[in-house]
């Protein structure tokens, strides 16, 4: 998983962001009429549809996967988030060198689908088949205080706040195909960020799985970056820590004891601001890569607050 590429990219700090001004960053024109291109079709089984979509998104074209699922009328959809240098097939086929880890995103997908789900399975801005978009740089290279050079910090505000809006954006498109109007969001490191931004800034989303999400970065690093106010606050408005208050959808957290990227107390901290009644969190004994068990959690909580 090349996510764990995060290891060299953040700092150590324990310096918490409070939630400052509202920002615009995560808005986009909703009334605008985006083309999109069913570009595959494969029937799975009798009652699935695999489906590769090309939508106009906010800046450039999203690619993503789409389960159609014919199980059960009007069925749920779940958004499924990859993390920092990964891709959206990080859910379909499983991959060395992480194999067992890979074995659980899929199974993941696979139990949801068997379950009645619809599943979006798009590419982050950089990753993937959208890497042309960062001249095909590695975008795990782009966070502070990795990269130090002030383009690369607002390449990386520009990967989130871009990223969410196309989520936003595919919303729309599936809502006005389908219908439907519930949806969840299961991400996995990076993802779980995306996922926890989505939720605060689209309130189409019902319920929220984050695994092992930095809660706390990139914001908890700004100290060791030499850069204007405007750019230190571009990374505060793309961390989940500013915005916990304003988080009202159901979330658990998935958490290892021994992960870099988000501490045992960002963890509380960030539990405790969240304005969610229906807020839980579990920490495994683990670093970023979590044990199998892990998915049992995420499929309770998807099927409790997404009812077919």
């Amino acid at each position: 998983m090349k996510s764990l590429y995060l290891a060299v990219v953040f700092l150590l700090s324990s310096q918490f962001v409070l939630c400052q001004t509202p920002t615009d960053l995560y808005e986009y024109n909703g009334s605008k009429e985006r083309m999109a291109s069913v570009v595959q079709v494969q029937k799975i089984d009798s009652v699935t549809t695999f489906e590769k979509i090309v939508l106009e998104g906010f800046d450039s074209k999203i690619p993503f996967y789409h389960y159609r699922n014919e199980r059960k009328e009007n069925a749920p959809n779940i958004f499924l988030l990859h993390g920092l240098g990964d891709s959206k097939d990080c859910w379909v086929h499983p991959s060395e060198p992480y194999l067992d880890w890979s074995k659980n995103t899929t199974a993941i997908k696979d139990s949801l689908i068997s379950l009645g789900y619809n599943i979006l399975i798009p590419d982050a801005k950089f990753h993937g088949e959208r890497s042309y978009e960062l001249d095909f740089r590695l975008p795990q290279t782009l966070p502070p205080p990795l990269s130090k050079k002030e383009e690369d910090t607002k390449l990386f505000e520009t990967l989130m706040t871009s990223t969410v809006k196309d989520l936003r954006i595919i919303l729309d498109y599936i809502e006005n195909r389908n219908g439907t109007k519930n949806f969840g969001a299961v991400g996995y490191s990076m993802g779980g960020n995306l996922a926890i931004l989505l939720s605060i800034f689209d309130t189409r989303i019902s319920s929220v799985v984050a695994c092992v999400p930095p809660l706390n970065l990139p914001a908890r690093d700004l100290a060791t970056l030499d850069s204007s106010e405007k750019i230190l606050q571009g990374q505060r408005d793309i961390t989940p820590m500013t915005f916990a208050s304003q988080l009202h959808t159901p979330i658990l957290l998935l958490m290892g004891s021994k992960d870099f990227y988000a501490t045992k107390e960002e963890v509380t901290t960030f539990f405790e601001r969240v304005a969610s009644e229906d807020k839980a969190y579990k920490f495994f004994e683990s670093g970023h890569i979590l044990p199998n068990s892990y998915k049992n959690n995420v499929i309770n909580w998807v099927t409790k607050y997404n009812r077919n």
